[in-house]
């Protein structure tokens, strides 16, 4: 599974210049001729925090040479369209044998006027951005605007008479550090209670913005393919920040012999190499409860094991779009901890935890009209019990209608759909199946129902729109 969450496919359509003198800048190339760059961006896969809210495109002309800025443009998207696994866009560009294109998915606010005014490349690579202007207060989810994801595509050429398909990759901007909680059999319980604290220290307060991908060769490149290198890798000084999270739970967390999220912290891409690993990130836990009273227990992050197993290794960087999974294990006298690096995988659509359980929709938005007039979805979880106050296995809530403008739906344009399940009540595993009850005609395109699906205390509300 690839380990970026979006795939960027883009195709040039020359278009006919009136202006026939040649360019001494680009042999071969017409002075002044313009060409359609249609961009594709597929999200298939992205959970909530990779929504797409704002993808800028900067295209640069001469990029080997003499960057300079072509075309610099930004798309903006409705809430209704920030779930989407595709959406498309056209720029027209210049013809040029050199070009190469920067893209900025989520960019924050507050740099929104640093970037329109780019004109170099320089400008783009020096942006740093800071993390309190994209996450909450302690760095546990990102702000309205989203993750900030980059990447960049050099070698692109754009010539009259020329149609090609290329993809970019984009990756997030910043790293994710997890912690997974489980217990020994050797001990009767480990509860994570009111009383839980995880924190994170050494964590850093702000990051490059824009960088390029190995993927595209545009990062971590040696030799003489060096100067293809896009970005820098942020040196940290003294702005470290300590951040920390507190169980909200209703009822304790009951740890068994199975790994549990339990907190996850985003923290920006640096080096942290010091001696005696004074700049390595800590995450401390206090408060989680057992026979032996309070559990506590403090992991530095100096080696980790890389996905697929093989010798620990020594860390010299956080970097961007992977996963530090610190694994615990509450023992009979101390914590133990496992340290693991891996990509940031494809999150999958729409999953909820309670954190000990999870909902989970293969698809959270679907359409209907006269000619399709069903949609199926199929709703998975593990939640197994009913001694909680509620039901085993997947069920079905209410439904609620709305207008194309979010308003409630009235009179004819409500209850114009049948929901039904397959299986039995308790099954883990059902397909949701949305039927139009009556002719669509007099439902204006847009219209959509929320179908709420539920498992325990935990709930998914499905779209289905009137396309």
């Amino acid at each position: 599974m690839k380990n970026n969450i979006l795939n960027i496919v883009f195709s040039f359509i020359f278009l006919v210049s009136c202006i026939a003198e040649r360019s001494g800048d680009d042999t071969g190339m017409l002075a002044g001729a313009r060409s359609l760059m249609a961009i594709e961006v597929l999200a298939d896969g992205a959970d909530e925090h990779d929504y797409i809210h704002t993808t800028r495109f900067i295209v640069f002309d001469n990029a080997s040479v003499s960057p300079a800025v072509d075309v610099n443009e930004v798309v903006a998207f409705s809430t209704e369209e920030q779930g989407t696994k595709k959406f498309s866009t056209t720029l027209e560009v210049s013809t040029n044998s050199d070009k190469m294109l920067v893209v900025v998915v989520n960019e924050p606010a507050a740099m929104t006027a640093s970037l329109n005014a780019v004109i170099s490349r320089a400008e783009l690579e020096d942006m740093i951005f800071r993390m309190d202007d994209v996450f909450n207060p302690n760095h546990s989810s990102p702000s309205s605007s989203g993750i900030p994801m980059t990447g960049v595509k050099r070698d692109i050429v754009v010539a009259e008479g020329l149609t090609t398909r290329e993809e970019i990759n984009i990756e997030r901007g910043v790293a994710r550090v997890e912690l997974w909680l489980k217990k020994e059999d050797a001990v009767s319980f480990a509860r994570v209670t009111s009383s839980t604290k995880v924190s994170l220290e050494n964590s850093y307060a702000e990051g490059y913005l824009v960088v390029g991908t190995e993927t595209d060769k545009t990062r971590f490149q040696m030799g003489a393919d060096a100067d293809d290198n896009f970005g820098h890798m942020l040196i940290p000084d003294n702005d470290y920040s300590f951040v920390g999270w507190n169980y909200g739970g209703a009822a304790p967390l009951e740890l068994d012999d199975t790994y549990q999220l339990i907190a996850a912290f985003y923290t920006p891409e640096r080096t942290c190499s010091s001696f005696n690993d004074a700049d390595k990130l800590i995450l401390n836990i206090e408060g989680v409860s057992s026979p032996d009273g309070a559990r506590e227990g403090r992991a530095v992050l100096s080696s980790f094991l890389p996905e697929g197993g093989g010798a620990s290794r020594v860390l010299t960087e956080i970097r961007r779009n992977n996963i530090y999974r610190i694994m615990a294990v509450v023992k009979e006298k101390t914590v133990e901890f496992e340290h693991r690096v891996l990509p940031w995988k494809d999150a999958g659509q729409g999953i909820i935890i309670d954190p000990q359980y999870y909902l989970r929709v293969n698809y959270d938005k679907r359409y209907i009209n006269d000619n399709a007039q069903s949609a199926t979805i199929t709703a998975e979880t593990n939640y197994d019990r009913s001694d909680r106050g509620y039901p085993k296995g997947i069920q079905l809530g209410i439904i609620d209608y709305y207008d194309k403008n979010g308003g409630v739906a009235s009179g004819g344009e409500s209850d114009w759909l049948n929901v039904s399940m397959s299986g039995a009540n308790g099954d883990l595993s059902r397909n949701v199946i949305s039927t139009a009850s009556r002719s669509l005609t007099g439902i204006p395109a847009g219209a959509y129902a929320l179908v709420e699906v539920k498992a325990g205390n935990l709930i998914k509300k499905i779209k289905i729109i009137r396309s």
